[in-house]
């Protein structure tokens, strides 16, 4: 009988722990972000957070580019378009372990977690 209690112990402990490094480990991952061209042209794009920016450059019709900032804040994403018109994103927050995905259409840049899916 306490063999037995001490086997369903261990197995809830491990499964615990199984758990726990589950959900901690992506926290230690830099925040990841996927900016897609959605357009049939390609378009310039500019990161931006905090009193940082950074220049994607452009990105061609229907791919994507992908990065990472060591880093928690608040991003936007600029976007100007072969005519000259621009728009920008609303903030969004972003952090250790998060993946933000910003989706560039002809008028709009809709951004989004990946878990949003």
């Amino acid at each position: 009988m306490i063999r037995r209690t001490f086997n369903i112990l261990t197995v809830a402990v491990a499964i615990f722990f199984g758990v726990l490094v589950i959900l901690a480990v992506p926290s230690f991952f830099d925040p990841a972000f996927e900016v897609v061209n959605k357009t049939t042209q390609p378009v310039f794009v500019v990161a931006e957070w905090r009193n940082e920016e950074k220049e994607l450059g452009n990105i061609a019709p229907m791919s994507s580019y992908e990065f990472s900032v060591n880093d928690e804040a608040a991003m936007k994403f600029r976007v100007r378009y072969p005519g000259g018109a621009e728009t920008e994103s609303e903030p969004i927050y972003f952090t250790s372990g998060i993946q933000v995905i910003a989706t560039i259409t002809s008028d709009a840049i809709k951004v989004r977690y990946d878990h949003e899916r």
